[in-house]
């Protein structure tokens, strides 16, 4: 008497595609597009310096990140159409998940306040501009 075939139960299903690299236990990484940078408040005026602050905001849950390390940040007029005039940038220490950047404007106007950070456990380089009208 010829056998019927047998179709394999999901249970060996799964075994196959486990076997086969199908699924992989571990977290799927986040991309730098997960996250985004930013404006918190209005720039104050600190010494004739603008202060601006920006928070560092996860997009899948909106909560922001406490523990990045910006490494890089620039400022220009680049939304004024002007982006060769930059301004000296300083970082401030970091409270409670704001970042603060001290920026030395040559003149008044929207500038582009450029950042590159870190986030703990993620491998590529977070990027993102805000943008912030700022006063002499």
């Amino acid at each position: 008497m010829p056998h019927e075939p047998v179709l394999p139960s999901a249970v060996a299903l799964a075994f196959v595609a486990i076997a086969l690299g199908g699924f992989s236990p571990s977290p799927a990484l986040a991309t730098p597009q997960d996250y985004r940078f930013e404006l918190v408040g209005k720039p104050q005026l600190l010494a004739k310096k603008d202060v601006i602050q920006v928070r560092l905001i996860r997009i899948v849950d909106g909560k922001s990140v406490a523990n990045a390390v910006i490494f890089e940040s620039t400022a220009d007029m680049g939304p004024a159409g002007m982006e060769t005039m930059t301004a000296p940038v300083k970082a401030l220490p970091p409270k409670a998940g704001i970042y603060s950047f001290l920026v030395d404007p040559g003149m008044a106007g929207v500038w582009a306040l450029h950042l590159a950070a870190k986030v703990q456990g993620e491998q590529e380089t977070i990027r993102g501009t805000v943008n912030a009208d700022l006063v002499k």
